[in-house]
């Protein structure tokens, strides 16, 4: 099975930046990485030293509900370059523990099939296999400390 993985859609984050006020009503404070390694949610890569790059509020869910959670996400401000979807992570956060939270049809978290994954196992592959089951029609990866989102999974 074919998957697509994906953070913010680019249209959205560009109509973000371009109003300077994020979607919990903060404004977009752009700032000089200079250390690297932020998890970055447009991408799905890891920042570099020197790049411009804003904290911002963001659900993941592009509907209204109980599970339409806003938190924080780390883009780039001068317009990320990759792709926007990908059929594998990048091995930087491939490798990474994560919470995989997966839902089914119903736009609910299916408790049963949440798992978390130890660092050093692919991701992609504990997705695939997750989104093999017929009653999940959607994973998000989520940061193992902060809970913080990290990408979404589809069926491509």
């Amino acid at each position: 099975m074919q998957v697509d993985f994906s953070g913010i859609d680019r249209n959205v984050l560009d109509h973000i930046l371009d109003a300077g006020i994020d979607p919990g009503g903060n404004p977009v404070e752009p700032f000089t990485d200079d250390d690297g390694d932020w998890p970055m949610r447009c991408c799905l890569t890891d920042s570099r030293p020197g790049e411009r790059i804003a904290i911002i509020a963001w659900s993941p869910m592009p509907w209204a509900g109980a599970y339409a959670e806003t938190g924080p996400i780390v883009v780039h401000v001068d317009h990320c370059t990759r792709p926007g979807t990908m059929h594998r992570l990048p091995v930087e956060l491939d490798i990474r523990a994560m919470v995989l939270r997966p839902y089914g049809h119903d736009r609910r978290i299916a408790y049963h099939r949440v798992r978390h994954v130890p660092g050093g196992r692919s991701l992609s592959d504990e997705v695939a296999e997750l989104l093999g089951h017929d009653d999940i029609a959607f994973v998000h990866g989520r940061n193992v400390t902060g809970g913080c989102y990290a990408f979404t999974a589809t069926r491509s």
